[in-house]
């Protein structure tokens, strides 16, 4: 069976940007990040205009390295429809960047949760045993922090956010930007992971996670 070809490699008609994604290399114009220098990505499709009648939509696509450089993917249409020309180079362009960037991003999670690392995306802090989540106490309106298992978790997105709640105190929330915090969009997707297989369950024992 031929294995299908994730990379990308051409001009964006709708902003002349060129664009080459591969197994080695993120580059947009002259500016070039290697995969394996990758530490963040974050992206989205925003509608602009009316919320009821939106007159066009922003695509956006941005890849970090570790040591701080970015390349920055952008374009728009002229409407708002299903499945619009600039719709297909979106997810073209994303076929290549989840193949060869964000994947491995998730697997890195993966690995750090594992090792019981402490990670942070955005304004969340987690580990393998779940969230630190901000509260309020009743006295003083104080606010605290503590942990929230992972069996403990819910999350959702609406309207380009990521939800993280307690599900048993709606008091104990975070949210991030799918958009605009970096590896939100990863966290989002290493969530949905965890959510099979008792996976979460495995993690917060302490088991090593596959």
């Amino acid at each position: 069976m031929e294995q299908h070809n994730f990379d990308v490699d051409f001009v964006i008609p709708y902003s002349k940007q060129k664009v080459k994604i591969n197994s080695d290399i993120v580059q947009v114009d002259q500016t070039t990040i290697r995969c394996e220098d990758i530490d963040a990505v974050k992206y989205g499709v925003s509608l602009i205009g009316g919320a009821k009648k939106p007159q066009r939509k922003i695509y956006a696509i941005e890849v970090k390295s570790k040591d701080g450089k970015t390349v920055h993917i952008q374009f728009s249409s002229t409407k708002v429809e299903e499945m619009l020309a600039e719709d297909h180079t979106y997810y073209y362009i994303m076929s290549g960047l989840w193949q060869n960037v964000k994947k491995h991003l998730v697997n890195r999670f993966i690995t750090q949760l594992n090792e019981q690392q402490a990670l942070e995306v955005g304004n969340a802090k987690f580990d393998h045993q779940g969230f630190v989540m901000p509260y309020k106490t009743w006295f003083w309106g104080k606010t605290k922090t503590t942990v929230v298992p992972w069996t403990n978790i819910r999350y959702f997105q609406d309207k380009g956010m990521l939800h993280i709640q307690d599900m048993h105190d709606g008091k104990k929330k975070l949210a991030l930007s799918l958009h605009d915090d970096w590896n939100a969009v990863v966290l989002n997707t290493l969530m949905h992971y965890l959510w099979q297989d008792q996976r979460k369950e495995k993690l917060q024992k302490g088991e090593q996670i596959s």
